[in-house]
């Protein structure tokens, strides 16, 4: 794991957090200094605030201190401002570090620094040891389905980003079980019914109407048979 010895001053995590409001440092995450977004804006907010302590303090980095066997610390109570930042390897020479000595612009402008931002805190050496400097984590399988695509494709997503509002968490829970009910539907219906009994249905529900038959016209009366002369014949009296 990363051991550093460094040169600089605590700043303790409340002032962080502090900092990072008033300054509407969207990017920065204050409980990891060392995140890139973090640092780059961070650097850019000192150099706005603090140009004259900047100009001579070009290579100042935020490190931080991290025990990855600790679980029950979410963060450390501070990171460290630093001009001056060494690895240290097996068996280094701890006074020939320190040997090379810290420009006197350099420590002043560190001073003032300190002052703005961490009064009270002792600038001088520290040992700092990190046990993962990039702080992996494996997504928990309730935030992440697979899904496969028309083409064939397994693809990955993460159904609610971290840094959504809680509306939209539930706007997306909501729509993603009408998608999840919608395909286990489809999926019972391609079970119970082929292919060919499907278009089938499909082609009697799109197929117009049937025309009404035409009504048949009246059928003329017929004439009854009788005798020639058109009279009707008397029965005789008996006598």
């Amino acid at each position: 794991m990363p051991t550093w010895l460094v040169h600089g001053f605590r700043w303790p995590r409340e002032p962080i957090r502090i900092h990072v409001i008033l300054q509407n440092l969207e990017d920065c995450a204050p409980e990891w200094l060392m995140a890139p977004a973090t640092t780059a804006e961070l650097t850019r907010n000192f150099q706005k605030m603090y140009p004259e302590q900047m100009a001579h303090l070009p290579n100042l980095r935020f490190i931080e201190q991290y025990d990855p066997e600790d679980i029950t610390v979410k963060d450390q109570p501070y990171a460290y401002v630093c001009d001056q930042v060494h690895e240290i390897k097996l068996g280094a020479d701890i006074d020939e570090v320190r040997g090379q000595g810290v420009k006197n612009e350099a420590w002043s402008a560190l001073v003032e620094l300190r002052d703005k931002i961490a009064t009270g805190q002792k600038v001088g050496w520290f040992v700092v040891v990190n046990g993962d400097v990039e702080r992996w984590a494996p997504p928990l399988e309730d935030d992440e389905e697979l899904e496969v695509s028309e083409n064939g494709v397994e693809s990955q997503f993460s159904p609610v980003s971290q840094r959504s509002s809680m509306g939209r968490t539930e706007e997306l829970d909501g729509e993603q079980t009408k998608q999840r009910g919608l395909k286990k539907w489809l999926g019972k219906v391609k079970k119970s019914k082929s292919t060919k009994d499907l278009k089938g249905d499909m082609a009697i529900r799109s197929s117009p109407l049937s025309p009404p038959l035409p009504k048949m016209p009246p059928r003329a009366a017929v004439p009854m048979p009788g005798p020639a002369n058109g009279r009707v014949p008397v029965p005789s009296r008996a006598t």
